[in-house]
C-alpha cells in the first residue's frame, strides 16, 4: 500500500482512505497525539483511532487485505 502525506498532517492512499493526525490536549494540559482512520467510502467522519502512525497504517492495510480474502 503506497501513502501520500498531502499537508503536513494527513496521508492517503490509492484507495483513498485517509489518516488525520491530531495534536489533543488533556486534562491536565498535556499534549496526546492521536490518528483519526478513515475508510474511504464511510460516511463517519471517521473508522477509529490510534497513537502511532504505523498502527493506523497497518489497520487500513489489514482492512483492505480481509475485503480481498
Amino acid at each position: 500500500m503506497h501513502w501520500t502525506k498531502i499537508p503536513a498532517d494527513w496521508w492517503r492512499n490509492e484507495f483513498g482512505d485517509e489518516i488525520h493526525r491530531y495534536e489533543i490536549l488533556d486534562d491536565e494540559g498535556r499534549c496526546l497525539v492521536e490518528y483519526h482512520i478513515y475508510h474511504a467510502g464511510e460516511r463517519l467522519p471517521w473508522s477509529g483511532k490510534t497513537h502511532t502512525l504505523a498502527e493506523a497504517q497497518c489497520r487500513l492495510e489489514q482492512n483492505h487485505r480481509a475485503l480481498r480474502a
